[in-house]
Parts: structure tokens; sequence; C-alpha cells
């Protein structure tokens, strides 16, 4: 990228805004040490270390003032930049923290755009581009699933196939070009038999990639998210109101809906079905088993489940027992009706180990339509992930040079099989191999690397 320039020395802060007990400021480049150095006293030359270090020593901060902090230093290509790189961590402040940072740049560092300490890596060869787009995917992960899927594709859950089906096709063309370069002789370095073979190995591996992502988009119908909640909890409105159309029918009765509604909603460019289902009743009170039992089969058949509760009423003791625990989000209906959400409703949801969204929305006023509908985009996506194993930008990004270099693999095991010549096989062979170099970053363009990294934070 024009903008990127790999020998300037860059700092940023690299810990979470706002307070907390420990900040980080990040530095990479060839200057790392002399950068460092008017601004962290201790007792090491940094210039002259050869290994990596950890230093306790002083920050220096504007008027001469010390603050104790840590230095993690890495002199060499082990970083993780493969670059003369540091971490100077200590208090948490911002303030403090952008002292050390204008110290720093004074001293010759720039500051890092965004996701250019993950650029460096990758350009160094130290990640692909699908474990990059896994860096990013850490740090916007949701939940615990989007965290587990982040991580695996970061490990090289994603490119470890890929590259091993590369290299695969790579020795492929090297045993053709060689026949090619041989051609007057009678030598044969892969018979047709076997290039077959070979090939329909690659094709086999490649379909089991794309597989993964056509489960969920060639079924986006299948993606269904499901209303629960005790009866009169806004259920029913909430549906009227996401899929602007009286489905439901709405009333201050409790028990109104018996059996299940659904209609499509539109939640982004994703259509999702969404239903509405019978309230939980105290077991004393359940009087239709059946509509019980209806309730429970859609949220085994759901994708996502979105606990509904009128935010004027308590938690009841049942409810959190049985429906929290199944929630993807919790949606506090019928915000009008207050002047304010009560913390306690939500310290409740938290103490029973619920770690998703807890938002409220008031369906006769719209108030917190956009945060809702990315609360269940986000779920759907956390879903989706789960059963991919991949990264969502990752996805789209890639959905389309795998299938190019699906079609160019099934274009030369057909120019195999009719005879057309090695040299058709191996120019489609060419192809299919540019295609997978672009999804793991082999082969890029300027264009690619600020869709990916243009997303990042700085300090990433």
């Amino acid at each position: 990228m024009s903008t990127y320039d790999v020998n300037d020395t860059i700092v940023a802060i690299a810990s979470s805004p706002g307070h907390s007990a420990r900040g980080i400021v990040r530095i990479s480049g060839p200057a790392t040490a002399e950068c460092i150095e008017p601004n962290f006293v201790c007792n090491i030359n940094l210039a002259a270390a050869d290994r990596r270090l950890a230093i306790s020593g002083q920050a220096r901060l504007e008027d001469d003032i010390l603050m104790d902090s840590k230095l993690l230093y890495w002199p060499n290509d082990r970083s993780y930049t493969r670059q003369p790189s540091a971490e100077i961590h200590t208090l948490g402040s911002p303030v403090l923290l952008e002292e050390l940072l204008t110290g720093i740049i004074r001293s010759g560092a720039r500051m890092a755009l965004p996701g250019e300490f993950t650029l460096r890596a990758f350009l160094a060869g130290r990640i692909d581009l699908t474990q990059a787009e896994a860096v990013l995917g850490v740090i916007d992960s949701q939940g615990a699933d989007e965290l587990n899927t982040a991580l695996r594709q970061l490990a090289g859950g994603l490119a470890g196939p890929l590259d091993t089906l590369r290299t695969q096709m790579l020795n492929i063309l090297a045993e053709l070009e060689a026949g090619l370069d041989f051609a007057d002789e009678d030598i044969e370095f892969i018979s047709q038999s076997q290039l077959h073979s070979s090939l329909s190995d690659c094709l086999t591996q490649l379909e089991k990639v794309i597989s993964q992502i056509d489960s969920r988009e060639t079924a986006t119908d299948a993606y269904k998210a499901v209303l629960v909640g005790i009866p009169n909890a806004g259920k029913s409105q909430l549906l009227n109101w996401l899929s602007q159309e009286n489905h439901a029918i709405v009333s201050q009765v409790a028990g109104t809906t018996t059996d299940f509604i659904s209609a499509k909603v539109n939640v982004g460019n994703l259509e999702i079905e969404l239903v509405d289902t019978a309230g939980l009743e105290s077991r004393s009170q359940r009087i239709s088993q059946k509509a019980q039992q209806l309730r429970q089969r859609q949220i085994d058949e759901s994708d996502v489940v979105i606990l509904c509760h009128d935010v004027t009423l308590d938690w009841a003791q049942e409810e959190i027992n049985e429906l929290l625990p199944l929630a993807d989000l919790v949606v506090m209906t019928k915000l009008d009706l207050i002047q304010r959400v009560s913390e306690s409703l939500i310290a409740i949801a938290r103490s029973s180990g619920f770690q998703g969204p807890v938002i409220s929305v008031s369906s006769l006023t719209q108030s917190g339509s956009v945060e809702l509908m990315d609360s269940i985009r986000s779920a759907v996506d956390s879903e989706n992930n789960q059963k991919t194993g991949i990264v969502q930008t990752t996805l789209v990004r890639a959905k389309e040079s795998l299938c190019n270099a699906r079609q160019s693999l099934l274009s030369a095991l057909s120019a195999n099989e009719s005879n057309l010549g090695e040299e058709l096989v191996a120019s489609e062979i060419r192809l299919s191999l540019n295609h997978l170099s672009v999804v793991i970053g082999a082969v890029y363009t300027d264009d690619i690397l600020d869709i990916v990294f243009g997303k990042f934070c700085i300090g990433k």
C-alpha cells in the first residue's frame, strides 16, 4: 500500500481506550531502540541487545516525571513484525499514555496507521491474509463462539489446508513444466492417469473449504430467530414492529399467543425468519402443554434465541432458570413506559452467567432499533462463524476467489481428459493457483490490503 512505509518506525497505544490497570504502548521499526532510550530509563543498552528482553524500569514523561514500567523488547526478526519491536507496559491512564506516545514520536517514530502492525507481520510472512483477518476477528469478537472461531483461524485452521493445497498444486505444475521443457525427449514426468488423480484430489480438498462457506450461504432461509419470554413480555409487538406488518395479535391480556407465528425480517442484507412463541408460564399455570411443546420445538430448531422481558417487571426466577441459559441476546421491551432501565435487571442477567448483549427497545417509539438490528445480525454471524469455522470477513472476501479456483481446476481436469495438451492443463492450474493465492495473500493488490486492514483500529 502506497501510504505505508515499512522502513519507518511506528508507535501507537495498543491497549483499549479508557482507564485500566495497565496500558501498552507498542513500537516497531528499524529505529525502535533509538526511539525508546530517551523515554525509558533502565540499566541496559538496548542498541547492543541481541535477544528478547523483559526489563523493569521507568517511563520518562514530560517535565522528567518517571513512572514505574516494564519494557518488552525484541531486537531482531523474532518479533511479530520481524522488525525490532517493543512494548512499554505501564499504568493505564490515558493522559500518561498519550504523554509517553508523544515523547516517542518526538524521538523519531511516527503514529501507526490502522492495522499497520498486523500489515507488517503479513508483509514479512509472519502470517497470511486469512490469519490477519482472524486477528481482526479476535479484536471484534462479541462472544465465546466468535472468539474461538477467530482463534482457530489465527492458528492456521483455514491457512493450513489452503497452504497444503497450494503446495500440492505447485508440485503438479512443476511436474508438467518439467515435461514441457523436455518435450523433445522420451521422458514422462507425470502420466495422464497420475495427473487426473492428483487434480481430483486437489479439487476434493478445495470443495471441502467451499462447502464450509456454502453450508450457510445457500440456506439463508434456515436462519431462524425465536422470541421467548413470559406472557405479555412484548414479543408479539416486537414481531409486528420488526416485520412492519400486523402478523400477531397484540393485547394486554396475557397468553394471547398459544401457537407460534413467524414472519420474514430483513436484517442488513440477510433474511431471517422471526418466530413469536407462546409465553412461558409457571409450572402451576401451564394450561396449554401443547403451546409449551411447540415453543420448545421452535427453540430447538432456531439459530438465535431472543429473550424478551418487560422493563417494568422484575425477573421471574423460573424465567431466569429456564430461558436465560438458552438466550443469545436479551431485549428489554416497552422502554417508553419508564424513565430508565433498572440496572438491577441487567445485573441479575449477568449474575446468572449471561454474557450476551442486553439492549432496551420500544416498539411504540422504535427506540433502540439500530442496536437491536445490529445485535440480531451479530448473533446470526456468530452462529454462521461457529458452523463454518471461518471468520465472517474472510467468508465475504474469499468466496469468489475460491469458486474461480475451483472452476480453473475443473477446466484443467477436462483438458486432461480430452487430451488437449499439457500446456493447456498447466495454464489452467496457474489460473487456479492465482485465485487461491489471492485468498491467502501470496498474490495481493493495494485494494485488497485496503479492504482488509482498513477495518483495523490503531495499535493493532
